[in-house]
């Protein structure tokens, strides 16, 4: 997923054994990253004021002190330093804590590795944005794309888009459709793509690239459609086909309260009412899954 001429320096910090060799075996494979490993809050200090890190990434409990008392020390010491939090499970209290102290994501296990390592590639791109237009990398605060509304709604499990949700076992019961659907239709690629342009799982050929463009352009209010759609006195078109001199691109938005996009990307030779057919099977089977997600309790709003 990375460039290998970047080269970005990347901590992690990680008392849990699983954990850790599970991050700095992603990263390594990944290609691209200088990957730091340390296992509590002091070996982490050493390497911080040795290294300029480009992101750190640190487990809340740690053996000595905490990743919250971590990400306090990195905004006085290291403060273009972005940080990510991964927590045992989702605790409401931390997770304020967390974002009032500055960290870009609060993550909790088990980690679905592929969402962590997109999470990493999207922070370490605004990095690589800021150095091409030749500017001293921002604050923290500054540089956090997430505003006091967003921040609110992730931490907020009634609220948090669908790759924040979803357990292992449901992330692999999606990928298993998503497979079964690019081989039924022959398509090039299937994906599926959450309300805030998380990529929740995919099947087939597409560059890491255009990975990304594929999930901004679905995370995109589409004026057209919404225009057309109060013409006919549609609240909104749940279904869209964009069709190309070689390819056609069959989306279809589905679930609540967790929304998503099926992305199905063909060739003009397949037949459309197939690819139709099978995608909204498919979109059906998805949301079954989504609906096995507990309901979660509403939390209190950052103040």
């Amino acid at each position: 997923m990375q460039n290998n001429k970047y080269n970005e320096h990347i901590l992690v910090v990680a008392n849990d054994d699983e954990l850790s060799e599970q991050i700095d075996q992603t990263l390594r494979e990944a290609g691209g990253y200088s990957v730091s490993v340390t296992t509590s809050f002091e070996e982490a200090l050493s390497e911080i004021l040795l290294t300029d890190f480009d992101l750190i990434v640190t487990q809340a409990e740690l053996p000595d002190l905490s990743g919250m008392d971590l990400l306090a020390v990195i905004g006085g010491l290291r403060p273009n330093a972005r940080v990510i939090i991964i927590d045992d499970d989702l605790s409401p209290k931390s997770a304020v804590a967390v974002y009032r102290l500055g960290a870009l994501d609060y993550l909790y296990k088990p980690l679905n590795m592929s969402f962590f390592l997109m999470q990493i590639e999207r922070q370490l791109e605004a990095i690589r944005q800021e150095r091409r237009r030749h500017q001293a990398p921002a604050p923290v605060e500054a540089s956090n794309e997430i505003g006091f509304e967003a921040r609110a709604k992730r931490i907020d499990p009634t609220t948090r888009s669908a790759a924040l949700v979803l357990g292992r076992e449901q992330f692999d019961r999606i990928n298993i459709e998503l497979s079964r659907l690019l081989s039924h239709v022959k398509a090039s690629f299937v994906g599926l793509v959450d309300a805030d342009g998380n990529m929740v799982g995919a099947a087939g050929t597409l560059e890491d690239y255009d990975l990304q463009l594929l999930s901004s352009a679905l995370n995109i209010d589409h004026n057209t459609q919404r225009s057309l759609a109060n013409i006919l006195n549609e609240s909104k078109f749940h279904s869209t086909y964009f069709e190309g001199d070689n390819s056609g691109v069959y989306i279809i938005e589905f679930g609540a309260p967790y929304i998503v996009s099926l992305a199905v990307i063909c060739d003009n030779d397949v037949k459309p009412g197939m690819v139709w057919l099978y995608s909204k099977r498919t979109a059906g089977i998805i949301n079954q899954i989504f609906e096995t997600i507990p309901q979660p309790r509403r939390v209190p709003r950052l103040q």
